[in-house]
């Protein structure tokens, strides 16, 4: 059984604060997000990213293997045009670690998808079988092709597309808990 409380006292034991319990079976899977991984996204091709992620129907299967899991929420005032790589590593560092310790006790299912692709590496090896830190890399919602604005506004978060720069960003992750 899932002690809510103590995995929430993880998240604000890390600054975050903006959380909500999800059921991932009400993750919405689409097609959609993958052709805009394929055609749109400048990390296509990295090592956690397509064409190195399952397929659309296998990500949708995936997330009806789990009960529970969390939202949590992200934000940043930055220039959209000079993403700030340095808090995106450091929040990724600070989610896996959240993953760790929800490991440890005891839910050997955890899996976090990520707020923003891998930063683990200064130069990708663009391929998952040689990736150097497969431990640690994890994929991002839009590369399990995660309808990351229906989601979240499922989970009753605000979210919008940025129309000016610079702007506070919504950056999400799901730890997924089983």
């Amino acid at each position: 059984m899932i002690n809510k409380e103590e995995i929430e006292s993880l998240l604000t034991a890390e600054d975050f604060s903006k959380f909500a319990w999800i059921d991932p079976k009400n993750i919405v899977v689409a097609h959609w997000v993958r052709m805009k991984c394929t055609f749109g996204c400048p990390d296509y091709g990295s090592g956690t990213c397509p064409p190195n992620t399952p397929s659309v129907d296998d990500c949708s299967k995936f997330f009806k293997e789990y009960s529970s899991g969390l939202i949590i929420s992200l934000t940043k005032f930055a220039d959209k045009n000079k993403y700030p790589s340095d808090w995106s590593k450091e929040m990724n560092e600070k989610l896996l670690k959240i993953e760790r310790e929800v490991f440890i006790k005891g839910f050997h299912k955890t899996f976090l998808l990520n707020q923003a692709g891998c930063f683990k590496c200064k130069e990708c090896s663009n391929n998952r079988a040689n990736c150097i830190d497969k431990v640690n890399s994890r994929p991002s919602l839009e590369s399990f092709a995660v309808d990351v604005y229906q989601t979240v506004r499922n989970a009753g978060f605000e979210i919008n597309v940025l129309k000016d720069s610079p702007a506070e960003m919504n950056k999400i992750a799901i730890l997924l808990i089983e």
